[in-house]
């Protein structure tokens, strides 16, 4: 912590509300990557659906996903009830995430390949509609838990920390179906889906029972969509803040998918169940890693600033890219933990500040607007990411069949494995390289965020002493 700010203790938030609005991390971590980490191994490698098909079943529903956030933010924020602003959507919408996640795993076998893609990409629109209901609410009520600077780093923290606890259980998916199914994923999948759609609703709800909103701002004036999300996207440091998300989506997950065709074809020469395995090992020792060292990114952040440390996230993550082309190969199968040990805490610090970020310019909105407008802050940042998002869920399909994937092979080409090989280093080190660039023109420090609450807690004095004035028939001095 600097000295020259501490937080004051109205602003500071109890560690078990931290984590109680933490737990719904698990229903986000689920639902926003479940699809990545299942839908090429089921629905292509499993039952044979176009890889090019599943890209735009996956990327379609995303764009709707995107285009519903904004909707969703606005509703919340005008949204009032005796539970609060964002509650009644968290509960309901834990629960209908819960319930599709299972259904999407349960496909109608006795239809043709065309006919299960069609169920998928049904099912997607489904999916990320319940989710919507679920993540905007649920993200605007971190986001306004508390006003102070390195509080909100701290909250961040928590979810980030918590994250990847439960993130560690996603490279568990698919080895859990082998196991549950006896050997066939295709079988094993569906007790998966019902087991893990449980837990997402039971940790999905925790928030909407242990964390309480602020209620003074269910009085301030409703405001249109459209007002509210031309005021947003003409926020010239918010929209900063969305492209560099956006190009770093498009680092992480544009080639992510190429991980286990590499892995599958050239790693382990057509095991699948090795690969099952191997995938379970690395993503707990990527979660863990991130896991232990998010308490070390947030006390990092504090103390250089949230820029600096997003810039070193950012640094780490390149870096880790750089090694795979020598850490992904047969004669040791392990080595590429040492890939994902590097990048974990680089995005660490990545989830931590860019949240954190995100907050402060909800401040800087206030000052504008006079209003809290958290729920579509947090909407159109997610816009971002999952516009981003559904362009990599459609262009890597397409990346797949350029490399030269043929699905009917039992082994690939040489040379579709070294393009393969070569994608999956370059594209990642060139966006996220391009979203370093970008974040060297992020302008609010922690010195302005001060000034602003200083600004708006000096307006909301000014406004109290005149509406007592007014009360008791009294004038104000000039």
């Amino acid at each position: 912590m600097t000295e020259q700010h501490s937080t004051p203790e109205t602003d500071r938030v109890p560690a078990g509300r931290k984590i109680a609005w933490s737990c719904g991390t698990f229903t986000d971590t689920f639902m926003a990557n479940g699809l990545n980490y299942l839908t090429m191994n089921i629905y292509n490698v499993g039952l044979g659906v176009d890889p090019r098909f599943l890209g735009w079943a996956m990327g379609v529903p995303r764009i709707w996903d995107a285009i519903t956030d904004p909707f969703m933010g606005n509703i919340t924020d005008n949204t009032r009830s005796r539970f609060g602003r964002r509650k009644p959507y968290v509960f309901l919408g834990a629960i209908l995430c819960g319930l599709i996640f299972a259904l999407i795993w349960i496909p109608p076998l006795s239809l043709s390949t065309r006919g299960i893609g069609i169920y998928f990409l049904i099912m997607a629109f489904i999916y990320y509609t319940v989710y919507t209901i679920f993540v905007v609410p649920w993200g605007a009520m971190g986001l306004e838990m508390s006003l102070d600077y390195h509080e909100r780093t701290r909250i961040m923290a928590y979810r980030t920390f918590i994250a990847a606890l439960f993130g560690t259980l996603l490279g568990t998916l698919w080895w859990l179906a082998f196991k549950l199914g006896d050997g066939d994923d295709i079988r094993g999948i569906r007790y998966v889906g019902m087991i893990f759609g449980l837990l997402m609703a039971g940790f999905g709800i925790i928030p909407t029972l242990f964390v309480r909103e602020k209620t003074s701002v269910q009085s301030q004036q409703k405001i249109s969509f459209l007002k509210a999300f031309s005021a947003t996207f003409r926020n010239k440091i918010f929209l900063l803040l969305g492209i560099i998300t956006f190009s770093l989506m498009l680092g992480l997950f544009l080639a992510n998918p190429l991980a286990l065709y590499i892995n599958i074809y050239y790693v382990y020469g057509g095991d699948k169940e090795a690969v099952s395995l191997l995938n379970m090992i690395a993503g707990i020792v990527f979660q863990i890693t991130g896991l232990l060292l998010t308490p070390a990114a947030a006390w990092y952040g504090i103390k250089v600033g949230k820029k600096k440390a997003l810039l070193s996230g950012l640094a780490l993550v390149v870096i880790g890219y750089c090694t795979s082309w020598f850490f992904f190969t047969p004669k040791y199968p392990y080595l590429q933990l040492a890939t994902f040990a590097i990048c974990a805490p680089g995005l660490s610090c990545i989830w931590v500040f860019t949240n954190s970020m995100l907050a402060d310019i909800c401040d800087l909105d206030e000052l504008k607007t006079g209003l809290r407008r958290e729920g579509m802050y947090g909407a159109a940042y997610a816009w971002f990411c999952k516009a981003s998002t559904a362009a990599t869920m459609i262009v890597s399909g397409y990346i797949i069949k350029w490399s030269g994937y043929m699905k009917n092979l039992d082994m690939q080409t040489d040379a579709t494995i070294l393009k393969m090989r070569i994608l999956y280093a370059a594209i990642p080190i060139f966006f996220i390289s391009l979203a370093f660039v970008l974040t060297l023109f992020y302008s609010l420090t922690e010195e302005k965020t001060h000034e602003i609450r200083q600004i708006i807690n000096q307006r909301k004095n000014q406004d109290h002493a005149s509406s007592l004035s007014t009360a008791t028939g009294e004038s104000t001095p000039e």
